[in-house]
Order: structure tokens, then C-alpha cells, then sequence
């Protein structure tokens, strides 16, 4: 648990809300559950679930934010779960006695949970749905920083809001300001961490060559003055990339494997040229 959320648990039992926030407690944790069990159908490892003030976060040992395709399933796996109990909720409603309220509740807390879930900004769900299609045409690293910038953007306008309610003296303006908060600060780790992970898994590939065998290629074309960080961020994973070198009237003269460019990557550093690297010439 996240020391604000516990922080939130508390300031529920001051304000007679407790149940409330109990119940709030279990549908985050059935939110989370069905992120886990979407990445055990793609066989990925789960480190643990965080409880934040405004849902959770299942953190996965896995480079799951370079995979596009499995990254928007498991991502959408928690706002679907959530729906999904709102439709059993009502399909019950005629067989269960329930109080109006606590049904109302209930309902509301889902449907709150997978809308705010949704909205296309890291971290949220519907952020890591967004950079899934991103990546395929920006890269890794442009699209978390694009979702993640989002992020700060609604951010900032939600922590507006909740200062804006404190004129109108609405009490929940400390939830939305607390919550506005909390969601810039992750999504500013969001950005800060999407180099550690591309480097993860740049040193990965290798391991991933021998298991998997066979990869889709996607070509690249670089002059000899590209940098290789400018190559890097036209990466689009999980393809396995050939990079060619062209001459200034576009015609080839060399090519490199995606493994000599992270060889190169590490011994020469992000902003050293291409042209400088030894490459295969054609014959």
C-alpha cells in the first residue's frame, strides 16, 4: 500500500466513510486482478500491485511497455473488469436485497473507476492504451513521452479544479487537488523511467534472439550523419531492426544489425555518428 492511500483509508474513518473507502479498496484490487490475469495468459511475471489514492499499479517484470501488443490488453483488462461487474450488479439487482445506496454506490464507484481509467494519459490505462498505438509509428521512448506529458497536462487541470472548488467550499476539493497531485508525480516518473526501460531492454535483445528465434524485421535508413540516438528512437519493438546506411543521393552504402547498434550504443554513447561505426559493405 502506497503510505497516501493508508493516509486516505484514515481520513475516510474521520469523515464516517470508512465502508465507503473498504469497498473502494476491493474494487481497485479486482481492478488490478485482471491486469494480472491478463499478463499470466502472455505468461509475464508480477513483482506486486501498488495502492495509489486514485487505483493501483501492477508492476510486471516484464519489458511489457515495449510490446504493443500485449501492452493494450492487459492494460484495458482492469476498466473492462470493472464494467463487467457493474453488468453482474444489475443482472443481480432483482435476486439480492441491497440498500438503493450501497447499490448506487457500487455502481458508481465502477464506472468512476474505469472512465477516470480511460482517459489517455500515463499512467492510467487508457495512457498505456494510447502509447501502444503511438509506438508503432513514434518509437518507444517519443510515445511515454507524449502520453506521459498528457499526463501532466490533465494533471495540473485536475489540481485547477479541485483549487476552484475550494471557492465554492465543496468538499471534495481536497480529493481532486490530492489526486491531481499524486497523478502529475506519476507521470513524471512515468517519463523519467522510459529511458531506464529502453536500456533494459536494448540489453536484453540478445537473450531474446536466442530463445525466440525468429523476429519481424523493420527497416531503417540513416545518413552517416545520424547520431544513434536518433536511430534509437525510430526503434519500433518487438521488430528486430536492420539499419541502412544511405549516401546523400539515397543510394545504400553499408547496413548494420540492430545488436551492433547497441554495441555501439554502449561504447561510443547516444550522440556519435553512424558513419563513424564499421559497417557490412556491400561488395
Amino acid at each position: 500500500m502506497n503510505p497516501f492511500f493508508i493516509l486516505l483509508l484514515a481520513a475516510a474513518l474521520i469523515w464516517g466513510r470508512f465502508w465507503e473507502a473498504l469497498l473502494l479498496f476491493a474494487i481497485v484490487l479486482w481492478h488490478e486482478s485482471f491486469h494480472v490475469l491478463a499478463a499470466a495468459l502472455y505468461k509475464l511475471p508480477v513483482v506486486d500491485i501498488e495502492l495509489l489514492p486514485f487505483g493501483g499499479v501492477a508492476r510486471m517484470e516484464a519489458f511489457l511497455q515495449l510490446n504493443p501488443g500485449m501492452e493494450w490488453v492487459v492494460a484495458a483488462a482492469g476498466p473492462l473488469a470493472n464494467i463487467l461487474l457493474v453488468g453482474l450488479a444489475h443482472g443481480l439487482l432483482p435476486y439480492v436485497e441491497i440498500s438503493p445506496y450501497w447499490f448506487h454506490f457500487f455502481v458508481q464507484a465502477n464506472l468512476g473507476m474505469a472512465l477516470f481509467n480511460l482517459i489517455p494519459v500515463l499512467p492510467l490505462d487508457g495512457g498505456r492504451v494510447l502509447r501502444s498505438v503511438l509506438v508503432r509509428f513514434r518509437g518507444f521512448a517519443q510515445a511515454t513521452r507524449t502520453t506521459a506529458r498528457l499526463g501532466q497536462v490533465f494533471s495540473v487541470l485536475l489540481a485547477a479544479w479541485g483549487v476552484y472548488n475550494v471557492f465554492y467550499r465543496r468538499y471534495n476539493f481536497i480529493l481532486v487537488l490530492f489526486t491531481g497531485v499524486m497523478l502529475f508525480a506519476a507521470a513524471r516518473k512515468e517519463q523519467e523511467n522510459a529511458g531506464y526501460v529502453f536500456m533494459r531492454y536494448l540489453t536484453s535483445r540478445q537473450q531474446q534472439l536466442r530463445a525466440r528465434r525468429v523476429f519481424a524485421v523493420k527497416h531503417i535508413a540513416a545518413t552517416s550523419d545520424s547520431s544513434l540516438g536518433e536511430v534509437l528512437r525510430s526503434f519500433q519493438p518487438p521488430c528486430y531492426h536492420l539499419i541502412w546506411i544511405v549516401d546523400l543521393h539515397g543510394q545504400p552504402a553499408g547496413f548494420l544489425g540492430e545488436l551492433e547498434l547497441i554495441g555501439a550504443l554502449f561504447e561510443h554513447g547516444l550522440s556519435s555518428k553512424i558513419g563513424a561505426l564499421s559497417t557490412h559493405k556491400f561488395i
